[in-house]
């Protein structure tokens, strides 16, 4: 392992700068043409250019979607893909002004702390680290900065693969650490029937994001008025959380009431939906039952569904459409998004493993995981950090922090990817 000297002071004072840019997606600023996704988003990109090219790099901005910073020569391209843009911020329960980057106690406090401006930030830093020893790589190093990634629409990297040099090989600091091989696709489906004059009345209401596994449910049968409150987490891993939806409808169900979307709800999952479908790369497959909506007219779930790598979504919909089938329901794809596999043995995989066991000790196998990342944008990419094993989570949440010692170890793993790559 070789050791890059860092200006801690610097690295903070840049890296507050961008916390500072209150660039959450869909919230922050005009859309313009100039700045697409919002002022904030634009003035997150340039923040990072400009420091880019302060150290000597190249740059260029995509229409404000996204932008890349390059060093190094050669007709090789690796790419390192992260993103300026935030989940919004909740209003209460900070212990630091959320857009500021205070350090408390040894932990950096902010929105996009580390998701994912402070490894964008690292990963620049790093590659200035490699060019400032006077390595020639032999290589061209492009850090690719979107700024839609927290929508899930990806305009940034469609914009990016419209004009742009695909890399190599390519990986991105924004998930856990080791290297991250196999995401499973990402299927959201609608399961939908119209009710006619004989169904019992009822009423359900769960408004909801499809990768969340919902919090809060309510309903109305008879008069008489039904909640559920149940513990938010995300979709990838719904049994982390406690379905509010699931919880109502049992509930009804054990009132006496019987309806058709009852019925379904009581088989939503899995093997009941006829879609329990496993692979060694990824596992199994995993149903969150997100949204409902149920009136006099109609009844209505949407559900989000992670499929194992060596699944197809026409697989997964043709399986549940004929589970459903049988209580009048009918299916739909609302989105799929591919999954991401590159062989465990593949150079890529190997190379970063191997920096990551010289950099920490540490022998942990490469993993596989049901949430999505930029790899997925590009081939021969795979997600490779930012947080190590047993490290809290705080992306997405209030007080999103990162702890300074996690990110000076970032620091020198990525650099030494860099050159390893």
């Amino acid at each position: 392992m070789k050791h890059y000297p860092l200006n801690e002071k610097q690295f903070l004072a840049d890296l507050r700068g961008l916390l500072q840019i209150k660039s959450v997606n869909g919230g922050c600023g005009p859309v313009t043409d100039e700045a697409p996704l919002g002022k904030g988003v634009y003035d997150a990109l340039e923040y990072m250019l400009a420091l880019g090219r302060k150290f000597g790099f190249r740059t260029k901005n995509l229409d404000g979607y996204c932008g890349w910073i390059e060093m190094g020569e050669g007709s090789r391209l690796v790419g390192i893909i992260a993103h300026v843009d935030t989940v919004p911020v909740e209003e209460d329960g900070w212990l630091a002004p959320p857009f500021d980057g205070t350090v408390i106690d040894g932990r950096l406090y902010g929105r996009g702390a580390c998701d994912d401006k402070g490894p964008a930030m690292t990963a620049l830093y790093a590659m200035k680290a490699v060019a400032d020893s006077g390595l020639t790589p032999g290589k061209r190093v492009r850090l690719i900065l979107g700024g839609d990634e927290e929508a899930g629409d990806w305009r940034c990297m469609a914009r990016y693969r419209k004009t742009e040099e695909a890399p190599d090989c390519a990986f991105t600091p924004d998930s856990e650490y080791p290297v991250t091989y196999a995401e499973k696709g990402i299927l959201h489906v609608r399961i939908y029937r119209a009710l006619d004059e004989g169904v019992q009345p009822l009423s359900i209401s769960c408004p909801n994001a499809y990768n969340v596994v919902p919090a809060h449910a309510e309903a109305e049968a008879g008069g008489v008025r039904y909640e559920a409150a149940g513990k938010a987490s995300h979709a990838m891993a719904p049994h982390l959380g406690v379905n509010a939806l699931v919880k109502l409808c049992d509930e009804l169900r054990a009132k006496g009431i019987d309806h058709p979307f009852l019925r379904l709800m009581e088989n939503a999952g899995p093997e009941k939906f006829g879609v329990a479908f496993s692979d060694e790369p990824s596992g199994r497959l995993t149903v969150n039952p997100s949204i409902a909506k149920v009136d006099a007219r109609s009844a209505e779930l949407k559900c989000d569904i992670r499929v194992p790598v060596t699944f197809t979504d026409a697989q997964v919909v043709e399986a549940l459409a004929k589970a459903v089938a049988p209580f009048g329901f009918s299916v739909e794809s609302e989105f799929f998004q591919p999954p991401l596999y590159v062989e465990k043995d593949s150079p890529l995989v190997a190379t970063l493993q191997a920096v990551y066991k010289e950099c920490t000790g540490r022998d942990d196998p490469p993993a596989s995981t049901g949430g999505g990342t930029y790899a997925r944008a590009f081939k021969n990419a795979v997600a490779f950090g930012a947080l190590f094993p047993g490290e809290e989570v705080t992306y997405h949440k209030t007080n999103e922090n990162w702890a300074l010692e996690s990110i000076w170890k970032n620091y020198q793993i990525l650099a030494n990817a860099i050159e390893a790559l």
